[in-house]
């Protein structure tokens, strides 16, 4: 449903303007309006946010670009952090890649050309759809004095949120055309493993590379993509889920330390690096104590100093086919975790293990269960 606009020419008058203000304001204005009225630092980001725009290079040595999503500034000497998917296309990055600020004097009208500026790639991560950009001219090409900085929003800590807590989705979704769109919404959730915090925000096509920010107008995660919530549950309390339910969907934003882990890359001088984070596949066999396979076991991975399984603990899991064989769905950071597997029959096996790309492929021993 498009915004009622008012018309070309209209007057408001010091005693009615307002109320004329409130009738025919869009949403993204009476969100902005509330949030200066409760003295929150939200609007703050506008300062920082931009559209990114990618494309093709020209013959005529000007650049054919469309608008991909959006992009925040990280640093005050011009780091830009969007996702990877916003400045490329199956894999393939675009040669041309532009970032265009928005005035935060006038934040409900499009960003326009005086602050449109062109960016090169520094870092990327594609594993986790993330990218650095650097702003390093004008949209002519023209380098910008050594003196230039730009307002950075700040960064928060993510780790801090929890459930129902109020965050920020900032962007230029392309449902909301070519202004910036700021939808409020609740932590709904968070998937430690894959790195996900997941909101019941609006997050839509366009929205991707923005920011995420908390009540006090910090960076708190990039929005990156929407998904079905489908959640696991455990309905006969093994500690394993054994059913699944859906909730519709959800938006996924990548955390703000991930982004802060880019930054520091660049700071250690590896700003050539092609990505910041590795992850790997894990899969192994359960046997018995005498190699014979097991069929069907659960095999879990939970949080390291775990004892049992829970909803809150348990990070992925996988169950083994006839063949004793399991992997799990997911791909594995280096880390510490604790291993747990149960099948009928067998005790339950725990243990402590550091996961790292030497030892990807597992081997775990059952041991029966003793007589009664």
């Amino acid at each position: 449903m498009s915004d009622p606009k008012m018309r070309p020419g209209t007057r408001l008058s010091a005693v009615s303007g307002w109320r004329r203000l409130w009738y025919f304001a869009s949403p993204t204005v009476l969100l902005l309006a509330s949030l200066v009225l409760q003295g929150g630092e939200v609007k703050d980001v506008l300062s920082s946010i931009g559209q990114v725009l990618a494309g093709e290079n020209n013959e005529a040595g000007g650049a054919q670009i469309r608008l991909e999503g959006s992009g925040v500034v990280v640093s005050p000497e011009g780091i830009v952090v969007t996702n990877c998917h916003v400045i490329s296309d199956e894999g393939r990055f675009y040669p041309a890649v532009y970032f265009n600020l928005l005035d935060p004097d006038r934040p409900y009208s499009p960003p326009d050309r005086s602050r449109l500026f062109r960016t090169e790639v520094i870092l990327k991560d594609t594993e986790l759809d993330l990218a650095l950009l650097r702003i390093v001219s004008d949209s002519n090409g023209v380098a910008l004095p050594p003196s230039t900085t730009f307002k950075a929003v700040p960064l928060g800590d993510s780790r801090a949120l929890g459930f129902l807590d109020e965050i920020y989705a900032v962007g230029f979704p392309k449902a909301g055309g070519s202004t910036v769109t700021i939808t409020r919404g609740l932590i709904s959730g968070k998937e430690e493993l894959e790195d996900w915090i997941k909101t019941d925000a609006q997050v839509t096509h366009g929205n991707s590379g923005g920011a995420a920010v908390d009540k006090a107008g910090r960076l708190v995660g990039v929005p990156t993509k929407v998904r079905p919530d489908i959640q696991p549950v455990d309905t006969d309390n093994d500690g394993f889920p054994d059913s699944n339910v859906n909730f519709g969907s959800v938006g996924l934003v990548r955390p703000v330390e991930l982004v802060a882990r880019m930054l520091a890359t660049l700071r250690d001088g590896k700003a050539n690096a092609s990505s910041v984070d590795q992850r790997f596949e894990v899969k192994g066999l359960v046997v018995t104590q005498t190699g014979e396979s097991v069929a069907k076991a659960l095999v879990g991975l939970l949080k390291a100093g775990s004892k049992e399984a829970t909803v809150e603990n348990l990070l992925t899991w996988a169950r083994a086919d006839d063949n004793g064989v399991f992997l799990f769905p997911m791909r594995v950071p280096v880390g510490d975790y604790v291993l747990r597997a149960r099948a009928n029959g067998y005790e339950v096996h725990l243990e402590n293990l550091r996961l790292q790309p030497d030892n990807t492929n597992l081997m775990i021993h059952l041991s029966e269960t003793a007589p009664p």
